[in-house]
Formats: C-alpha cells, structure tokens, sequence
C-alpha cells in the first residue's frame, strides 16, 4: 500500500515539476510582453506585472500546498483585475473573451483552494496561466498585423 502511495506521490511531483517549468516559460513570455510594449498606458503596465507577481505566487502555493497563501493570493488576485486601469483595456470582443477565462479559471482557484483539492488546484492554474498566454497571443498578433 506504501508503494501505491509512493508511486501516486512520484506522479504528482513529475506532473508538478512539469507545471512549474510551463509556468516559468509563460511568466518570462509574460514579462517580456509587458516590457517591450512600448504603447501600453504605465497603469496597465503596473495591473500586469501585479497579475505576474501574483500568479507566480499562486504557482508556488499550489506546488507546496500552502492553501493559506493560496487562497489570500487568488483573492488578491482577483482584487487586481478589478482595477480601472485593467477593464479599460477590455474594450475589444476577443479581450473580453480572454477576461472571461481568466475569472472562470480564478474562481475555480479559489473554490479548489477552499476545498483544499491539490488537484483541481493545478488544474485551475494551468486554465489561469493558458488564459493569460493565449491573450498575450492575441496581443502580439495585433500589433503584427498593425
């Protein structure tokens, strides 16, 4: 029974290592995409690192299970995005889109975060990171078209 146990552990550290280094990947796409826009109003650029720093730390309390930090690190995220700066950058259909998956995924955070399930936890993570990515995506084949 140990060694099942052992085994399902190993299988959640292979598939949490995997997470952190996608994370990683998207965080540093992330801020390379915040930093070389140079016609990005400064207020939007403040509301998105905030959002990274957060996500990173959201990343980090799934991996440990810190469910304390997880659930004041989702909240706190959630308050960001709330932000005037933030909203009055959604004015496109494909923006609003993209705001949409990113609360659907937050709340699924946060309600995993409270029912202390690790698994819907990575899972909602992974969905809140893939949001972020794919309208940074959209972002940049914007300005190519420009």
């Amino acid at each position: 029974m140990a060694a099942a146990g052992a085994g399902a552990a190993a299988e959640i550290e292979v598939v949490m290592a995997s997470i952190v280094r996608a994370c990683l990947a998207v965080s540093i796409f992330t801020l390379l995409s915040v930093t070389t826009s140079a016609d990005q109003a400064p207020q939007l650029s403040k509301v998105m690192r905030t959002k990274l720093a957060r996500s990173q730390a959201i990343l980090g309390a799934v991996v440990t299970s810190d469910w304390q930090a997880l659930d004041r690190e989702s909240r706190a995220l959630a308050g960001v995005v709330r932000d005037p700066a933030w909203t009055m950058a959604l004015t496109e259909p494909e923006y609003l889109r993209q705001s949409d998956a990113f609360s659907r995924a937050l709340q699924d955070l946060i309600e995993a975060s409270s029912r202390r399930d690790l698994e819907a936890a990575a899972n909602a993570q992974v969905m809140l990171t893939t949001s972020c990515v794919r309208c940074h995506l959209h972002v940049t084949r914007s300005r190519v078209a420009r």
